[in-house]
């Protein structure tokens, strides 16, 4: 399977600016010499393979690689191409038109070679390569493993790292379980699974928590910059702080994301399933702008919902111990009654029916009425579990600020292990118990 390993960048921070500044100045030069000849040649619109034939006499020598000159120019192309199909179902999207001081830069694999342990990335002809010291883990794979290098500035940290793309050469073998786990995705429990026998809520509120975080402090910042000068000192520190705030909330997010993800697969190993079915919720969040049926606050949660994010977590990991995932639509079936099949409105987080009397969780009821439209093809012809379990995949302590930084509870728990703060995710989670 081809998967991405994240290492530490060590290099100085005036080489890793100076290499992603080369790769910005290229991918500038590509978007400039695009709309330019765009304009200047009646609304030609070049495409990539015309467009390498003048494109490297027009932005000049570089001292990088010579790839990974091409994967800067390529990527704009890769931008015109995501918005041109962001077109057919958000018209207001647009294609790449601002400049762009730094961008990531890439290396392919013709410029990636492994010696003695050590991952050697090539520049331009004359200029000495770079040498980045490999963990145990990748230093014995060949050569031919690594198919991508990219080198990312994290605005949260601050730093630079080696995004490294790898073929471990592993292929994931079909589950020989053939049960099916429905799964409910909700925007205040992450997730809602049952197979019929079993049923499992995935808790994380302070994925709910990190949003609304993240939008209050935004909001805050925002009225700031307004009051102040564009282009002033103080205008460009807040603006810093609030991209800084930004990178850090999605640092979060994405951590969570993936513990919850990781669950999800984990009860659908456990309820011995070798298909994920989860509820289609892709249009949810459609014309929140405009749709006045839910109030201002509501509909801010839903727009920040990130269901999208975790069904791809959800999808690849479950691809990787050989389980399948498939999309049904979800429609009424946080609605219908699993008992008589009466629809109802619920409010809270207990369903009740109005025609036959049956109280549920309505997380539950959501998930078993996912599982009997895709075994039997109709609404309420499965049975709810009676018995729930919650499972919470990630946990944040209370942490008391002092000059000691001391953590509450941290001595009476010896399988608290303190995050690091740098990463944008510090706090304490549970550890695994050896």
């Amino acid at each position: 399977m081809i998967r991405v390993q994240i290492i530490a960048c060590t290099l100085p921070a005036d080489q890793t600016r100076a290499l992603n500044r080369e790769s910005g100045r290229v991918y500038t030069e590509t978007l400039v010499h695009h709309y330019r000849v765009y304009r200047m040649a009646g609304k030609v619109w070049l495409s990539p393979r015309k467009h390498d034939r003048v494109l490297k006499a027009f932005c000049g020598p570089s001292f990088l690689h010579a790839h990974s000159y091409q994967a800067a120019q390529q990527d704009f192309y890769e931008a015109c191409k995501t918005a041109k199909a962001l077109k057919s179902s958000n018209p207001l999207a647009r294609y790449p038109h601002k400049r762009t001081f730094f961008h990531t830069t890439t290396w392919k694999n013709t410029g990636i070679k492994v010696v003695d342990g050590r991952m050697r990335l090539a520049l331009a002809r004359g200029h000495d390569p770079i040498w980045v010291a490999l963990p145990e883990h990748l230093a014995t794979l060949p050569g031919t493993a690594f198919r991508q290098v990219q080198l990312v500035y994290h605005p949260a940290t601050k730093r630079s790292c080696w995004h490294i793309t790898i073929e471990d050469g592993i292929v994931p073998q079909p589950t020989p379980h053939t049960g099916i786990m429905a799964v409910d995705l909700g925007e205040i429990h992450p997730a809602a699974c049952t197979n019929g026998a079993q049923a499992t809520i995935i808790s994380c509120r302070a994925l709910r928590a990190n949003a609304q975080h993240r939008n209050k402090k935004t909001a805050d910042l925002q009225e700031l910059i307004a009051r102040c000068t564009p282009g002033s000192r103080r205008w460009k520190k807040l603006v810093a702080s609030r991209k800084r705030l930004q990178a850090q909330t999605d640092t979060r997010q994405r951590d969570m994301l993936h513990k919850v993800s990781r669950a999800v697969v984990q009860e659908a190993q456990a309820m011995h399933a070798g298909t994920i079915v989860i509820g289609d919720v892709r249009d949810v969040a459609d014309n929140t702008k405009t749709n006045k049926r839910l109030s201002r606050e509501n509909r801010q949660k839903i727009s920040h919902w990130p269901h999208g994010q975790l069904r791809q977590y959800v999808t690849y990991k479950a691809a990787a111990v050989g389980i399948t995932t498939e999309l049904i639509n979800e429609a009424y079936t946080s609605k219908t009654c699993p008992i008589c099949g009466h629809l109802n409105k619920p409010k809270g987080r207990h369903y009740r029916c109005s025609a036959c009397g049956f109280v549920g969780h309505r997380d539950t009821v959501g998930s078993t009425n996912i599982l009997s439209k895709r075994t039997t093809g109709k609404l309420a012809q499965v049975v709810p579990c009676e018995s729930i379990t919650y499972r919470h995949p990630f946990r944040r302590g209370s942490v008391v600020r002092s000059d000691k930084r001391h953590v509450a509870g941290a001595s009476q728990n010896p399988h608290l292990v303190l995050l690091s703060v740098n990463d944008g995710r510090a706090g304490w989670e549970e550890s695994p118990r050896l």
